[in-house]
């Protein structure tokens, strides 16, 4: 029997026992190390992101493959992996047209709040030598991140902005600035989130509280607004924040997620006049193969600010909504 955490609604939990998985044809079944507490599983307790009770959560996970089924290499057993949320056909309009994260035809990961999962075989990503498990981990917020950063166009000399300095804001800095984006601003309230973007790439360093950030932007360029502005919260207003600090022919970057319904408090003529873009980025896109890779060349020291047993679940993601860290994981198997 394997241990599981199961979400009833608002901030109802239970710790269940099940029978072990069992690798299905065309799957694995993956000893889950680390998982990573979203903001997404913080939303949905929160009833601010669509899901539907009883429900594991959890989708940020790697682990070891240890067993798999009719069809795949057994040669795989052993394998640390990453797990993507779900796989791809390749053939359906949304993955020819849209993105592979949005396949018609996809096969889901199990809940990762638990001892153990089953994944399609597509969706278990072999992860570099060089990059642990906790640090796999992340693979999937960072995809989010990777496949929203590529969505930009980048000039020569360009000025970027990240408003939110949580995990999801510094890989978005991180992948703007390997892109090319020669100055980096990050704006971010909490003091050791913001000093953490410097390892991640960031230039200048915005203190929301010590005065507005669209003067702090001009101030550092001359006069003009950025080149580019990422919302990495989850908020309008910060959205809104985001289109007022940009140039014209500006663009504007919509990495959190932003609850159901919300308005966005912008005045259209002069986002009109000025010729804004605005491109929101919900999802891997076709980029989570490639991210652990990409995630192994950043300096994660410190990211991980805490460790949780399965158990801990509902604790965990009260203190991830409350800010107490950069990431927090949850550790099944102890």
């Amino acid at each position: 029997m394997m241990r599981l955490m199961t979400w009833h609604g608002g901030e109802k939990f239970s710790l269940d026992q099940v029978p072990d998985p069992e690798a299905r044809p065309g799957k694995v079944v993956v000893k889950i190390d680390s998982v990573g507490v979203c903001g997404t599983d913080v939303h949905i307790t929160q009833g601010l992101f669509p899901s539907i009770p009883p429900k594991v959560l959890g989708h940020e996970g790697a682990g070891i493959i240890v067993e798999v089924g009719e069809g795949v290499d057994p040669g795989r057993i052993g394998e640390r992996v990453a797990l993507n949320t779900t796989s791809h056909c390749g053939e359906c309009p949304a993955c020819k047209t849209w993105s592979y994260s949005r396949c018609e035809n996809a096969l889901l990961t199990s809940g990762l709040f638990a001892e153990y999962a089953t994944a399609p075989a597509q969706s278990a990503i072999k992860i570099p030598d060089q990059l642990d498990l906790e640090h796999a981990a992340l693979t999937e917020p960072a995809s989010c991140c990777l496949s929203g950063a590529e969505m930009m166009n980048i000039s020569e000399g360009a000025v970027g902005v990240v408003i939110g300095g949580g995990i999801m804001g510094l890989f978005t800095l991180a992948f703007l600035k390997r892109r090319g984006v020669e100055t980096m601003i990050m704006s971010e309230p909490v003091a050791a989130r913001r000093e953490m973007a410097t390892q991640f790439g960031a230039d200048l360093l915005h203190d929301p509280s010590e005065g507005d950030l669209a003067d702090f932007v001009r101030d550092h360029n001359g006069g003009q607004g950025a080149n580019i502005a990422a919302e990495a919260v989850g908020k309008s207003t910060l959205v809104a924040k985001c289109v007022e600090i940009v140039r014209p022919r500006g663009q504007v970057l919509m990495i959190g997620v932003s609850p159901q319904g919300a308005p966005l408090p912008v005045d259209l003529y002069d986002m009109h006049y000025r010729e804004i873009t605005l491109k929101g980025a919900f999802g891997r896109g076709n980029v989570f193969s490639r991210t652990p890779e990409e995630i192994s060349k950043l300096n994660l020291q410190g990211v991980i600010s805490g460790r949780y047993e399965l158990g801990e679940v509902p604790r965990a993601i009260v203190d991830s909504g409350e800010g107490k860290g950069v990431k927090f994981i949850i550790k099944p198997n102890g």
